[in-house]
């Protein structure tokens, strides 16, 4: 039976749920709605979701209807969440991350809580060599990757490792100096967190090695906002020579652990999730379509070895059925800044 999968950065959705919403916010719960609708997954990656599990109960009963609900951590006597529970997710911040499924799927999935991710790492932060420096600096997830564990009829399972990676907006101002070469804070603040920001994936990284010393061939997928732009390109190939989505998916030459991008077959022209205006090329938004919203699958998901496999064309970003929603919107009205990627995981075929 075939199973789809899908992340989405629902820009702000705490406004949704607000007492007393303008006529604008009332026009995007609508528009958030039938996009969800449309997209029809069965598991759904909420990015930028509200805070508190009484706060995203909240979201699916008052902008879903309850067609989807959320996958809770159990609570230690009733096996279900507790609405005043923030605690547990390791979640920090008003934006978190949240699992989304049909009530039918519902009794096949289970959220693993963050410990077990600390457990597996053997700590919850980690040290940080600035580029060319020798003061160390600790840092950790702010939001800490959320695991749902989704299980197949014959007890096999997929762990769904949802992301939302540190932001690298920066509000230092621009300076140049007489070459207009990049000076100043701008540029330690945007290295700065773009060295975290490949930290954190690294640290998924030894997530996913764990997971491997666990099992032969775990069915593992990575999907959410990676927040890998804008200015993605400047930073990177003038200062730091590394590619962040490159440190999530691994080395090929290790080929058993490596992950394949579901949109590595979508045309070049769709590949893209938002447009942000790029401050550092002088690039409107308009012109600077960016990838930044991902789904990874591990080989086992690809190689036919998994009773469910990711075929050639699986992947998509869901442009159509945004456009189609947002037709008539303006910037207060749009559902979202982002646009969904999805993946359908078909049935393997024994030859």
């Amino acid at each position: 039976m075939p199973l789809k999968i899908s992340t989405w950065n629902v820009k702000h959705s705490q406004q949704l749920i607000e007492d007393h919403p303008s006529a604008d916010i009332l026009e995007r719960i609508g528009r958030v709605k039938d996009t969800i609708t449309l997209i029809n997954a069965d598991i759904l990656l909420v990015v930028e979701g509200p805070k508190g599990e009484a706060k995203i109960i909240d979201f699916c009963d008052k902008v879903l209807d309850n067609a989807w609900v959320p996958v809770l951590l159990q609570g230690p006597t009733d096996g279900v969440g507790d609405r005043d529970r923030d605690y547990g997710y390791d979640m920090r911040g008003t934006q978190w991350v949240w699992y989304l499924v049909k009530p039918s799927v519902l009794p096949q999935c289970r959220i693993q809580a963050a410990t077990v991710w600390h457990s597996f790492i053997g700590r919850d932060n980690w040290q940080v060599n600035y580029w060319g420096q020798f003061e160390r600096d600790n840092h950790e997830h702010y939001r800490q990757p959320q695991v749902l564990i989704y299980r197949l009829d014959d007890g096999k399972e997929i762990e769904c490792i949802g992301v939302h990676l540190k932001s690298k907006i920066n509000k230092d101002p621009i300076t140049y100096d007489a070459e207009q070469n990049l000076t100043g804070d701008y540029v330690n603040t945007a290295l700065k967190a773009r060295v975290k920001l490949a930290t954190e994936a690294r640290n998924i990284r030894h997530y996913v090695d764990a997971k491997f010393r666990q099992l032969e061939a775990p069915a593992l997928v990575i999907l959410g906002d990676c927040n890998d732009g804008p200015g993605q390109d400047y930073f990177e190939s003038n200062y730091l020579f590394f590619d962040l989505i490159q440190n999530l998916q691994g080395e090929v030459l290790m080929a058993e652990k490596y992950f394949n991008h579901v949109l590595f077959d979508v045309a070049k022209d769709l590949r893209w999730t938002a447009r942000f205006r790029d401050p550092i090329l002088k690039i409107p938004a308009s012109k600077n379509p960016l990838l930044i919203d991902h789904i990874l699958v591990s080989q086992p998901l690809c190689n036919g070895s998994f009773p469910l496999k990711v075929h050639a064309k699986a992947g998509q970003v869901e442009h159509e059925i945004f456009e189609r929603v947002n037709a008539d919107s303006n910037p207060k009205t749009i559902s979202s800044d982002h646009r969904p990627v999805s993946v359908v995981l078909e049935d393997t075929v024994i030859v």
